[in-house]
């Protein structure tokens, strides 16, 4: 019989996701020396979290879809037009953007299963906003899922000094949807 993870082992999961997420958005190749540092932990904390590298990187990617899945289940659950929808998920995504650790955004593509099984939900959502759209006569008949979820990529993390770059992806938005719609 396993028991439940005690608190402070909880906390210190999250608090090295938070800090490898750091550490890996300033150089992907860093030593889970540099992540534990950030972290405040020792390396024995650290892998007794994540046995190597690749399980920190999947653990990073499963949070981030995880996060994004969310995102796509609240703003199909409101039930907006599929303009509207595809607009709340693209500006929502920019402003998790910095929270994400995703292939599209530079991270290595994981083949981890809960990572597969919850980034075909976000695509299926995605392409369910984009069906409502079409549906609706809001959104282009040839505009696909993947359309989307590429540009929301594009302008989810901010570009290297950029100064405030809500404004510039909020404009590209703009500009997108001036593109999408009917």
């Amino acid at each position: 019989m396993s028991r439940a993870p005690r608190k402070d082992g909880i906390a210190n999961r999250e608090k090295i996701l938070v800090a490898a997420l750091r550490t890996l958005q300033r150089d992907v190749t860093a030593p889970m020396a540099d992540v534990a540092q950030e972290a405040g932990v020792g390396p024995g904390t650290l892998y007794r979290h994540f046995r190597d590298r690749n399980a920190l990187l999947d653990a990073l990617q499963v949070r981030s879809i995880s996060m994004v899945l969310v995102l796509v289940e609240e703003v199909l659950a409101s039930e907006p037009s599929g303009v509207d929808a595809v607009r709340e998920f693209l500006e929502r995504t920019v402003a998790h953007g910095s929270e994400l650790f995703l292939p599209y955004h530079g991270a290595p593509r994981t083949t981890d299963a809960e990572y597969l099984v919850l980034e075909r939900k976000v695509w299926d959502g995605v392409g369910e906003m984009v069906s409502r759209g079409v549906a609706d006569g809001t959104l282009r008949a040839d505009l696909t899922a993947h359309d989307v979820i590429i540009f929301g990529s594009l302008v989810a993390v901010p570009i290297p000094g950029v100064d405030d770059w809500s404004l510039v992806a909020g404009r590209q938005i703009d500009l997108f949807l001036a593109a999408i719609t009917r």
